[in-house]
């Protein structure tokens, strides 16, 4: 299976979870991608992973 990245065209994303023919996967760009069947459904925007550290509060 490949999924490339639509934020920044990275080919190989990380599989995080399945469930069935549905699979998360996590690119290093920070964005999540839903794949179904080998095609690419979704791609949520970016998470705090992929932002700038924070000063403590």
């Amino acid at each position: 299976m490949s999924a490339t990245c639509p934020t920044c065209s990275w080919s190989t994303p990380t599989a995080i979870s399945a469930h069935g023919s549905v699979r998360y996967l996590r690119c290093v760009c920070g964005r999540w991608l839903i794949v179904e069947n080998d095609q690419l459904v979704a791609a949520v925007g970016a998470s705090a992973f992929a932002s700038p550290r924070r000063p403590p509060r």
